[in-house]
C-alpha cells in the first residue's frame, strides 16, 4: 500500500511539474513578440511653392508583431523650385525679379500601424512622420537658411506582392513649421527674401516600394 501511495504521489508530482512547465512556456510565449524590419523607398508629387514638386523619401523601419512600425526617415526635394527675391533698393519699393532657388532636406522619425496586415492582397498603413527640416534659399549672390519642422501624416495602400516585397500608393499632407523669413531689415543681406511656411505646405501623393521581412 505504501508503495502504491508513493507511486501516486510521484505521478501526481510529475503531472503538476509538466503542467507548470506548459504554463511557464505559455507565459513566456505571451511575452514574446515578432520582430521584423523593412526599408522603404518612394517618390512623392506634392503641392510646394505654388507648384507641383517632387521629393524622394527613404526610411528604415522596425516592425513589431506585423502591425506596428517605427522608423528613421529621410526626405529631399528632387526638382528645382524657384521664387523671386529683390535687390534692396536705395529708395522706393523693392522689385522682386531675382530668381531664388529652394532646396530642402529633412530627417526624422516615422510611426505607423498596419491595418489588415494578415490580408494576402492589400493592407492599409496610416503613419505619422515628424522631422527636422533645413531649407536653403540661394540667389545668384547669397544664401539664406531656415530650420524648422516638417510634420507629415499619411495613409498608404499596400499591395502585398510577397513576404519580402511590397509596393504601394499613398496620400499625405506636408506641414512645414518654421519662423517666417524676411530679410528686408536684416544686416548682411543684399536681397529681400521672404518665405512663409504656408507657401511650402500642401497635399502630396506618393508611390513607394518596401523590401524586408513582414
Amino acid at each position: 500500500m505504501l508503495r502504491f501511495q508513493l507511486l501516486l504521489i510521484g505521478l501526481f508530482s510529475s503531472f503538476w511539474s509538466i503542467q507548470a512547465q506548459e504554463d511557464s512556456t505559455k507565459l513566456l510565449y505571451a511575452k514574446k513578440f515578432d520582430s521584423d524590419a523593412f526599408v522603404e523607398l518612394g517618390g512623392q508629387i506634392m503641392q510646394f511653392n505654388g507648384n507641383a514638386a517632387m521629393n524622394i523619401d527613404f526610411s528604415a523601419n522596425w516592425l513589431v508583431n506585423h502591425k506596428y512600425y517605427l522608423g528613421a526617415s529621410y526626405t529631399q526635394l528632387a526638382n528645382v523650385e524657384q521664387f523671386f527675391s529683390a535687390e534692396k533698393p536705395l529708395v522706393g519699393l523693392p522689385v522682386f525679379d531675382q530668381r531664388t532657388t529652394i532646396k530642402y532636406q529633412s530627417a526624422g522619425v516615422r510611426l505607423g500601424y498596419m491595418l489588415f496586415h494578415d490580408n494576402k492582397v492589400i493592407s492599409l498603413s496610416p503613419d505619422f512622420t515628424t522631422s527636422w527640416v533645413g531649407i536653403k534659399l540661394q540667389t545668384n549672390k547669397e544664401e539664406a537658411q531656415v530650420n524648422g519642422l516638417l510634420v507629415s501624416p499619411a495613409v498608404r495602400a499596400i499591395f502585398n506582392i510577397s513576404d519580402f516585397f511590397r509596393i504601394g500608393l499613398g496620400i499625405n499632407y506636408n506641414l512645414f513649421v518654421f519662423e517666417a523669413l524676411d530679410t528686408s531689415n536684416e544686416d548682411g543681406f543684399e536681397y529681400v527674401t521672404q518665405l512663409k511656411p504656408s507657401s511650402l505646405s500642401g497635399v502630396g501623393g506618393n508611390v513607394f516600394f518596401r523590401i524586408g521581412k513582414f
